[in-house]
């Protein structure tokens, strides 16, 4: 009994440890991103092209991630195969968010299309913060990452806090900009301190120990 304890634990260590790179914190930094960007390109583009434009952008940046995983992370790290529990887990996980950002989307396009010149902000505000909030949360639950639900909490409130900048300030975009540039900035050096951290503490193998273990293997 406590043999499968030990394992499930040693289990749950290793799966949050892949998480300790920072290389999601600074994807997430690039997804925050877009809530920097598009309403400025918004007044150019429209509305559509002005999120749709970050499509390619995404998948930039998805592939510079990857590239970095294989060839920085992993001979550092290792090879880790997780065990079926953690893989039914991280399924059910991919499902629940598929499924809610298909839900999002269409609470979305109902939040903007109702949004009506000289109508609070607040209308769209709610939902979207309510997007937000979930979404990071059970990402927190899921992959067992407690900074996720405050990246959720930051964020959620940075539409509110948007708002009330443009409701007393006057700030343009209804501080969207502003908000979520000081907040993308923060995850992204979160994930920048995570990343020179690994490298520092896990150093790639010397030649020397290399031709040792493969004598002593």
């Amino acid at each position: 009994m406590s043999e499968r304890i030990d394992l499930k634990e040693a289990d749950r260590r290793v799966f949050t440890a892949s998480f300790e790179d920072g290389l999601v914190d600074i994807f997430l930094s690039c997804f925050v991103l877009m809530f920097v960007l598009a309403p400025l390109l918004s007044v150019y583009i429209g509305d559509f092209w002005s999120s749709v434009i970050f499509l390619p952008f995404w998948g930039v940046i998805y592939l510079v991630i990857r590239w970095v995983r294989k060839n920085v992370i992993k001979p550092r790290s290792g090879v880790v195969k997780y065990g079926p529990m953690r893989r039914k887990k991280m399924t059910l996980f991919t499902g629940i968010m598929l499924a809610l950002n298909v839900i999002f989307l269409i609470l979305g396009m109902f939040a903007f299309f109702s949004f009506i010149p000289g109508r609070s902000g607040w209308v769209v505000t709610i939902p979207f913060s309510l997007m937000l909030l979930v979404s990071f949360s059970l990402a927190g639950y899921f992959l067992a990452v407690t900074r996720f639900y405050v990246y959720g909490l930051m964020l959620a409130g940075g539409f509110f806090l948007g708002e009330w900048l443009y409701q007393t300030y006057g700030v343009s975009h209804h501080g969207i900009p502003l908000v979520f540039g000081i907040s993308a900035a923060i995850i992204f050096l979160i994930g920048l301190i995570k990343f020179f951290k690994f490298l520092q503490d896990n150093p790639l193998p010397s030649d020397e120990s290399l031709q040792w273990e493969g004598e002593n293997g």
